[in-house]
């Protein structure tokens, strides 16, 4: 057999090799606890080459997203990882289901079951999952090499990838790997085994992921270039300085072959890159034209390369805009937007009257009033004179009674029964609001005779509770002087909410 080169894999084969000897001697508590305690050291083992997996998978991403000619190996990287996981995510099931068979943990942590021989017999031998765990490992590893185009690196990699099923000893009487694997070994022995195989999944893993590392370090010589130009803004304020940077993508910074001017005007050229400034005296668009004339370092030929820009230069302006309505509403968080164009964002300042506001980042606020009437919001800073916008502020509008889904009319005596209680309901209102009951009156009629009972919250008490389980088909109940507080309402204010009546039926 071949001898890993890679450390962490030498390890676990030696582990392996320990183990199957161990299965030799007559199994006593001290081997058992030896079983765990490997299958302890292989999950860590496992823990760290999958960290180790996905710090390459986010180097391949990174180099994809740079280079559209390595995102192929981005989509194979991900293929790795997803039948890498189907398979580490089977042989967890096995694990499970092995441990749970074998009663669960007991007071030393391990199984209570650890040295029963039967159970492995029975799960993999007698019930066939020894050989779907074959076809299994032989089947992921064809998934993970068939990924790999090049015929000559399939080889090499088939011959370093773990995850296989080992040829059967000469000397062996057993007639298959199963059976080999698993017949009379003690609970204990075959744990080990199926984290060993995820261990080898999680290898293969690396050794593809590496391969396909490898085939993005490659050294990129640009052959073709084109003008650029980067600007803070295409958007400034009369007065200001419109500054741009004109540079050749692709090309180094240490390039001394190149001459830049804009609208013909030649501009001074270092490292590679020049600078043009304009100071615009009047607003709208305005446009320039640059060319870069370039010696070719690969052809030697002199090429010249143009190309238009526009920027738009405006005067400063803000507006302040109700995200949900043209009015505030007490009680609640009024959320506001504030745009001012050409204002630095840490330059610009808000204040308000009649109002509190938090900020709720980029240029978002929330608004909360502090009394009816109207509140004003000023903005200024960055060049900008104090602006100010008014806003009407309201309270929040009159609830819509409802018992269930019911306004009042019919109702069934079955479900006026059901009910707990009567509600206000914000109909159309956009706000996060809830208004309570603060008491009614029920009374019931039938037949001419009336029965009244007071109730202080929204919820039944025990005197409208007794009305309501003497409810008859042909009552009627009238919900009157209804009283309900909404958020922002003062103290001591109850609004009068009319009144419901519910016939039974």
């Amino acid at each position: 057999m071949s001898i890993p080169k890679e450390p962490r894999q030498l390890m676990v084969n030696l582990m392996y090799l320990v183990l199957t000897a161990m299965l030799a001697l007559n199994v006593s508590a001290e081997v058992l606890q030896a079983f765990f305690t490997m299958d302890e050291s292989l999950g860590e083992s496992n823990r760290l080459v999958e960290g180790s997996n996905q710090q390459l998978v986010n180097a391949i991403g990174e180099q994809a997203e740079a280079y559209a000619q390595f995102r192929p190996y981005k989509e194979k990287a991900a293929e790795v990882q997803a039948i890498s996981k189907d398979f580490t995510s089977y042989m967890a099931s096995l694990r499970e289901l092995l441990l749970k068979e074998a009663g669960g943990p007991g007071e030393d942590g391990l199984p209570l079951r650890k040295a029963d021989k039967d159970i492995p017999t029975r799960l993999f031998l007698n019930e066939g999952r020894g050989e779907d765990l074959r076809k299994k490992v032989e089947e992921t590893r064809q998934k993970l090499l068939t990924l790999v185009d090049e015929e000559d690196a399939r080889k090499q990699l088939s011959g370093r990838i773990p995850l296989k099923i080992s040829a059967l000893p000469k000397d062996t009487d057993k007639k298959s790997w199963e059976q080999f694997t698993f017949q009379q070994m003690p609970v204990a022995a075959v744990v080990p085994i199926l984290t060993k195989f995820q261990n080898d999944a999680r290898v293969a893993e690396t050794a593809l992921l590496n391969h396909f590392a490898s085939k993005m370090n490659v050294t990129v010589k640009p052959d073709k270039f084109a003008p650029v130009i980067a600007a803070d803004k295409s958007y400034v304020i009369r007065g200001e300085e419109f500054t741009g940077e004109i540079f050749l993508a692709a090309y180094s910074s240490t390039a001394d072959n190149i001459a830049v001017s804009v609208d013909g005007k030649p501009l001074q050229v270092r490292d590679g890159k020049a600078v043009f400034v304009a100071n615009p005296s009047s607003i709208g668009t305005k446009q320039h034209e640059m060319a870069i004339r370039l010696s070719n370092p690969l052809t030697g030929e002199a090429e010249t390369y143009r190309k238009q820009f526009s920027y738009e230069v405006g005067d400063r302006s803000v507006t302040v805009s109700a995200d949900q309505m043209n009015v505030m509403y007490m009680g609640v968080e009024n959320p506001i937007s504030v745009v001012a164009a050409g204002i630095p964002s840490g330059q610009m300042k808000v204040v308000a009257d009649g109002v509190t506001l938090n900020p709720n980042g980029n240029g978002k606020f929330m608004a909360i009033p502090q009394r009816p009437g109207k509140a004003t919001v000023t903005v200024s800073g960055g060049g900008l004179k104090p602006t100010s916008f008014e806003y009407r502020v309201k309270r929040i509008p009159d609830p819509v009674m409802m018992m269930s889904k019911h306004k009042g009319g019919r109702i069934s005596v079955a479900e006026f029964k059901a009910q707990t209680g009567i509600y206000p309901l914000l109909e159309g209102f956009d706000f996060n609001a809830k208004c309570d009951v603060q008491g009614f009156n029920v009374v019931r009629v039938r037949k001419g005779d009336a029965v009244e009972a007071p109730n202080r919250t929204g919820k039944f008490g025990s005197e409208v509770q007794r009305l309501q389980e003497a409810a008859q088909r042909g009552d009627i109940f009238y919900f009157e002087k209804i009283k309900v507080k909404c958020p922002g309402d003062n103290k001591d204010a109850q609004r009068d909410m009319g009144g419901m009546m519910f016939t039974l039926i």
